[in-house]
Order: structure tokens, then C-alpha cells, then sequence
């Protein structure tokens, strides 16, 4: 009795050892996945509505352009009037969505400092998803530097996750775009914004090149479509200014965005591959 008594006695005594050991161990790795993965559920729902202004604004920005061409071919008052209202409408629903994508940037960023050092491979998508929303905020610069870092990270891992490899190296290409195109209507000189737009072309480039070695239709279709976005770099370039105004903007691009460009860092690795042979230069369709 006396032997099962202390029996009972140490088992009782090893319990607050386990759980404090369950506690700091898979115990905080569950509740950190748990809360990473509520945030995580938050942060898309934000994008969802982020995506759903952007849309909204795309609309007003269409609108925009033709009503601004009415006035310009007949500049009654009328016309006037409607082109004042388009933009200024245009205006107010493009700042909801950068407003839209700044707080979901935010929530990613929540996701990030929960998951902490717990799941790199989750992280790196959730990197992916913020350096995205920053972008499309008009905080394009932060989010280039954030997707530069990722794509150096990511190809340098010896088991790559090549999906979001390449798509984390397109957005980079993609923000490269927007960038260079608000730094030019911005009238900043050819020698800024052509950096930019040279990057995006170096990088749509080795995207295409690295699709053509592939032998699946998703590799196919990938080639062609980094074909054409190669192209639509090189319209931004050799587009006169003035042409350049009367076209829509990029679907999912900020209205504006910082023009004064940081300082990069040195010995910043470049893209494989370069410009040459990136083919004619195509109209810019709305909705790219």
C-alpha cells in the first residue's frame, strides 16, 4: 500500500513536469500555428477587400481616361464638368485601395512576427503575399526590396521551391514596371526611371528563358506570357510621353507611389540574362 501510494504520489509529481515541458515545446509550436494561421485568415480576408477596391478603382480609371478624352476633343463645360468629377472620383477610390493594401500589408507583417523562426518555407510565402500588398499600396520600393531579399533566399536553398521562386521573381518584375511607369509620368528624368524599367526587363527576360527549357504546357504558356510582359517594358520605353498619359494604367498597379528611389545597396546580385532580342514593342491593352 505504502509502495502504491508513493507510486501515485511521483506519477502526480512528473504531471506539472510534462505540461511545462508540452508547454515550451509542441505545445507553443501548436499555439503559434494556430494564432499564425487565424492572422493568416485575417490577412486574406483584407486582401479580398483590398482586391475588391483595386478593382473598383480600375474601373473609375477607365472612366477616367474617357472622359477626360471628351473633354479634350469637346471642351464644352458639360464635358469639362465630367472629366473634373471622373478623376476626382478616380482619385478618391485609388487611395482606398492603397489604404486597402497597406493594412493588409500590415496584417501579413502580424502573421510574420508570430510565426517568427517557427515554419521558414510558410514564412517565405507570407513574405511573398506582403511584399505584394506593399506594391500595390504604392509603397513599391519597400516591397522591390522585400521581393529582391526573397528571390535571393529562395534560389540560393538547395531544394527550391521553384513555384514561388518564380512567382516571387515575376512581382519583383511586375513592381519594377510599375515603378519605372509612375517615376516617367512623374517626369522624373530618363536616366531614373529607365534603371527601373531596365531591371523589369532583365528580369521578365530571365523569367522567359528559364520557361523555355520547360516541357509542359505551363511552361508554354508561362514563356508567352513573360514574352509579352518583356514587350509591354520595352512600349514603356519607347512610348512617347504623351502617349503613355491617354493609356490605362496596369490593372492591379498603385495610381502613385514615392518617387524618390532609396539608395541601393552594393554588390546587389543581378538577374540572369539581359534585354537584347525582346522583340517588338506591343500596344499596352487595358487590364495588364
Amino acid at each position: 500500500m505504502i509502495t502504491l501510494s508513493r507510486m501515485a504520489w511521483g506519477c502526480w509529481a512528473v504531471v506539472p513536469v510534462a505540461l511545462v515541458t508540452y508547454h515550451y515545446g509542441p505545445g507553443q509550436t501548436a499555439y503559434v500555428q494556430d494564432r499564425a494561421a487565424q492572422l493568416q485568415n485575417a490577412a486574406v480576408h483584407s486582401q479580398a477587400s483590398a482586391q475588391t477596391a483595386q478593382d473598383g478603382a480600375y474601373e473609375k480609371h477607365l472612366a477616367a481616361i474617357e472622359a477626360r478624352r471628351s473633354a479634350f476633343l469637346d471642351p464644352t463645360a458639360e464635358h469639362t464638368a465630367a472629366a473634373t468629377a471622373a478623376t476626382t472620383a478616380e482619385q478618391t477610390m485609388y487611395a482606398t485601395a492603397a489604404s486597402e493594401w497597406k493594412v493588409t500589408a500590415e496584417r501579413y507583417q502580424e502573421v510574420l512576427t508570430t510565426l517568427g523562426d517557427a515554419s521558414p518555407q510558410d514564412a517565405s510565402a507570407v513574405r511573398w503575399s506582403k511584399a505584394r500588398a506593399s506594391v500595390r499600396a504604392g509603397d513599391i520600393w519597400t516591397g522591390i526590396d522585400d521581393l529582391e531579399l526573397l528571390v535571393d533566399e529562395l534560389e540560393a536553398e538547395p531544394a527550391v521551391d521553384q513555384p514561388l521562386a518564380r512567382a516571387a521573381r515575376e512581382e519583383l518584375a511586375t513592381a519594377y514596371y510599375y515603378g519605372a511607369r509612375l517615376l516617367r509620368l512623374s517626369g522624373m528624368p530618363a536616366q531614373e526611371w529607365r534603371v527601373e524599367s531596365g531591371k523589369a526587363r532583365q528580369h521578365f527576360r530571365y523569367l522567359a528563358e528559364q520557361a523555355k527549357r520547360g516541357d509542359s504546357a505551363e511552361s508554354a504558356a508561362d514563356a508567352i506570357n513573360d514574352q509579352r510582359n518583356l514587350e509591354l517594358v520595352l512600349n514603356l520605353e519607347q512610348s512617347t510621353l504623351v502617349d503613355l498619359q491617354g493609356k490605362a494604367m496596369p490593372k492591379d498597379s498603385p495610381c502613385s507611389g514615392s518617387c524618390n528611389r532609396p539608395a541601393k545597396k552594393p554588390g546587389k546580385k543581378k538577374p540572369s540574362g539581359d534585354a537584347r532580342g525582346a522583340g517588338v514593342a506591343a500596344e499596352i491593352p487595358d487590364g495588364w
